[in-house]
């Protein structure tokens, strides 16, 4: 199995398809340090983004850590580098879809995994497809090459991001017409709403950027009201739980159950 050289810089910058993405506007650095993320080093940051497709992989190219080019990427006069990025990741990607389709047949084939595969060979099955130099079995015990392997799951962290904040967008939308649910929401997560913007599933101002986290508030209200992956309930609805519960104890007391399904979750001073 041929190990494959390592470019230089120059060598990517040299790459047409690469050296177009390097034309873009520079994020200006308020501290201008010599080892800082200066114009030539976020250029040379997303020439190695090209090649990698791994954010990562790139900073650790340059002997940085990523968390500093994700405040570059942060920034608010970012977009002309953040279009560089997408497009790096972008080119990336479709030279690494190119190399699998036009690689040969044979055991040293590579092959895409899909959910609509159907040979699958579990490692733990008595026929096991051979592993060579460099290859790891993936999910679908099939025989991958190990950096190619870690790389996909690297690349579907922005995808799980975006779901994520598509799901709560699908929430803010749910709590958009309570001004109770409202402020709660803004205490407990301490995020500036558009609520305008959510009662129409619009973007708010933090999505550029806000990275998704099941563990932070905003995520974890959102999970708990019964939102998950695939717009559908995670665990026990909880909000149909205490409706009903609510509205159990109403109709003991003689009162008329809340109206859940207008504008409002709040019951009027008609109701009390």
């Amino acid at each position: 199995m041929e190990t494959q050289q390592t470019p230089t810089f120059a060598e990517l910058a040299a790459d047409p398809d690469i050296a177009a993405l390097l034309n873009f506007d520079p994020v200006h650095r308020q501290m201008q340090k010599a080892n800082g993320w200066t114009p030539a080093m976020q250029r040379m940051f997303i020439a190695w983004l090209a090649y990698y497709g791994s954010p990562g992989n790139a900073a650790a190219e340059l002997g940085k850590a990523r968390s500093g080019i994700d405040k570059v990427y942060k920034a608010p006069d970012a977009d002309s580098f953040r279009a560089a990025w997408n497009g790096a990741v972008a080119l990336a990607e479709q030279r690494r879809i190119d190399r699998l389709t036009g690689a040969p047949t044979g055991a040293g084939a590579m092959t895409a995994p899909t959910l609509t595969r159907i040979s699958r060979t579990p490692p733990g099955r008595d026929d096991p497809q051979p592993l060579l130099p460099g290859q790891v079995y993936n999910e679908y015990g099939e025989p991958e090459d190990e950096a190619y392997y870690r790389q996909r799951g690297e690349d579907a962290m922005p995808s799980i991001r975006t779901k994520l904040l598509a799901i709560r967008r699908l929430f803010l939308r749910d709590i958009s017409g309570c001004p109770g649910k409202r402020a709660a929401f803004e205490i407990l997560t301490e995020l500036p709403i558009d609520w305008e913007a959510a009662k129409t599933l619009g973007a708010q101002a933090d999505e550029p950027w806000h990275n998704a986290n099941q563990r932070e508030p905003d995520m974890i209200l959102t999970a708990e009201t019964g939102w998950s992956f695939g717009h559908e309930g995670y665990g026990p609805d909880r909000t149909a739980q205490a409706r009903r519960h609510i509205d159990e104890y109403l109709t003991e007391q003689g009162l008329p159950p809340v109206r859940w399904d207008g504008e409002s979750t709040e019951r009027s001073p008609a109701d009390a």
